[in-house]
């Protein structure tokens, strides 16, 4: 009279407890329910099984799904009688264990909606299992051929007549899918669409491809899903096109696709673009790769944790974006770093690098201001393409302003008018070039500009004024100034720069200013700033610099303005550094 407990001739032969708050262990004593055929402790809090549950040799069926299992209890293998077991939507990791090979009665067994890992081919030995399920484990790892050939003698004929089908126009480089209990439901889907429709071979495959990505990325979350998996022509699918029947485009940006964007063989081989920006993807499985035709892929703006070395087979690639995707760490696959120069069309690879070789070691790591201003250029020329000006004075000296933006915070600067817009480079804020396009003269005083100088400052070879006074800079002063053999004026003064000042910047001899009081600098006056005899104005103080001005300085002629019969004005902390004739003490 029990509630859930059914009795024939005074046996326990059914307890169903489903949706009953049960929780904790469920444990039986002995074999006092030795009768017992069903067991339903489905949709309860139920975290662990006791082990004498192995000894209800009668049961025949088992249902402990909805439950907060973490594991398959080893006990289970002696239940050889066992017919149905159910174990979805529970918290089971790890591989599908080899004990379960011992229940050869079991006819019906669900997984779904769990985080296993892997499963044992010893599973074939199953041999009156007549249906499986593992739906929605989303880190399954490769399934065994075997057990894989297994599943398809599942299958009903009409099933293996669309499964022979599937397999012979659509060429996976990792294994065959096109049968049911994978861990996607893409292949009963397909199955009842034609059962519904008649599909031509085409729209067959292109369907089964696209609804595997829709599976995998969770397209119900989609904000865009219109008609998806619901009319009968994938052409009609939000965010595809089709000429000719092919799908050649596919553009699902900013729509809310997460998870994994996988892709079933080579059935979507006309694809050329793949537009997947702004979105939360973790993941691009490797058969990406089999996109033959692809030449433009958009990854930028997501969440991505890694890129298959596979885009390196896409040899007609010439657009890749992967910029602002914060959790991608170290190098570009090797593969990828040579596709993507080879397939560079524009030349912005080989132009940048042959003129600012110091990027060579950054250009293609990830999270680096040179792989996010590389990529940006990329892509505003495809934005662009009949606007762009195509010389390497563009791809030069805007990649360097934008290194600079990415790597100084660009965002936060106080003005940053026209950055990063499809503006010319030379209408920037700060930003002013000689009439064939080259930056001279770059003004931010007290701009919030933090971080460090990027080494790349130093390839603006026509620059005659930098100005970086009034900011937050830090680090060193980057000896690669002295490359800008054109400045005429340098001021970069109350920043936070440290270190000592580089000798190089003596080779920038027709300086005529340079201000570098900060109250940061340290280490001796580098001696050769004697050369620079074009020099007027020389600010050193509020530092910790010591040793002499450069004699040779006091020769200097040019300062008209100067309060001494010199012609250079010298500013100098006179307590740390040694007086000079021409200096004045601060």
């Amino acid at each position: 009279d029990w509630f859930g407990v059914q009795c024939t001739n005074d046996d326990v032969v059914e307890l169903k407890l489903a949706n009953n708050n049960v929780s904790g262990t469920v444990a039986l004593s002995g074999d006092c329910l030795g009768k017992l055929n069903i067991f339903d402790l489905s949709q309860n809090l139920i975290q662990k099984i006791d082990s004498n549950i192995g000894l209800l040799e009668n049961l025949s069926v088992l249902d402990l799904s909805g439950n907060l299992l973490q594991n398959i209890s080893s006990d289970l293998s002696t239940m050889t009688d066992l017919i149905e077991l159910d174990l979805s939507r529970n918290n089971i990791s790890g591989s599908i264990s080899d004990e379960l090979s011992a229940m050869t009665n079991l006819g019906k067994l669900n997984l779904t909606y769990n985080d296993l890992t892997g499963i044992s081919s010893s599973i074939v030995a199953l041999k009156k299992l007549r249906s499986f399920e593992m739906y929605h484990n989303e880190n399954m790892g490769r399934i065994p051929l075997e057990v894989i050939d297994f599943l398809q003698n599942l299958l009903t004929k009409d099933e293996q007549k669309i499964s022979e089908k599937l397999r012979s126009f659509v060429t996976n480089s990792d294994q065959d899918y096109f049968v049911r209990s994978m861990p996607n439901q893409v292949f009963e889907w397909i199955v009842d669409r034609s059962s519904r429709f008649v599909l031509d071979d085409k729209s067959l495959s292109q369907q089964y491809c696209t609804s595997m990505l829709f599976h995998s990325s969770n397209g119900k979350y989609w904000s865009n899903k219109t008609n998806w998996l619901e009319s009968r022509d994938e052409c009609d699918w939000y965010g595809v096109q089709c000429p000719n029947d092919d799908v050649v485009e596919l553009k699902l940006a900013n729509n809310n696709v997460s998870g994994t964007v996988a892709l079933s063989g080579d059935c979507l081989g006309k694809l050329n673009l793949f537009d997947l920006s702004q979105n939360s993807i973790q993941k691009i499985d490797s058969n990406i790769g089999l996109l033959e035709n692809l030449t433009v892929l958009d990854l930028s703006g997501n969440k991505l944790e890694n890129i298959p070395s596979q885009l390196g087979l896409l040899t007609k690639l010439s657009f890749l974006w992967l910029h602002e995707n914060p959790n991608l760490a170290g190098r570009i696959p090797s593969e990828v770093a040579k596709l993507m120069m080879r397939n560079d069309k524009i030349n912005a690879s080989e132009t940048i690098l042959s003129n600012v070789p110091v990027s060579r070691s950054t250009i293609f790591e990830y999270g680096t201001s040179q792989f996010r201003a590389f990529n940006d250029i990329l892509y505003r020329y495809r934005m662009q393409q009949d606007e762009i000006r195509l010389n390497s004075t563009y791809f030069v000296d805007q990649y360097i302003l934008e290194t600079l933006y990415f790597v100084t915070n660009g965002n936060r600067w106080n003005q940053n008018d026209k950055w990063l817009t499809s503006a010319n480079h030379c209408t920037w804020y700060g930003v002013e070039c000689n009439t064939d396009g080259e930056v001279i003269i770059f003004d931010f005083f007290n701009n919030n500009v933090t971080g460090t100088l990027p080494k790349e400052f130093g390839d603006l070879r026509k620059l005659s004024y930098l100005g970086f006074d009034g900011n937050s800079l830090r680090g060193s002063i980057v000896s690669e100034i002295g490359q800008l053999t054109n400045l005429e004026l340098i001021y970069l003064h109350d920043n936070a720069f440290t270190g000592s000042i580089p000798s190089e910047l003596g080779l920038l001899t027709g300086l005529t200013s340079l201000d570098l009081h900060s109250k940061t600098l340290s280490g001796p006056i580098p001696k050769e700033l004697g050369q620079l005899t074009n020099l007027e104005y020389l600010y050193l103080h509020e530092n910790n610099l010591d040793g002499t001005i450069p004699s040779a300085l006091c020769n200097n002629s040019g300062c008209a303005l100067c309060n001494n019969s010199f012609g250079i004005d010298i500013v100098i902390d006179c307590l740390q550094v040694e007086e000079c004739a021409c200096c004045d003490c601060y």
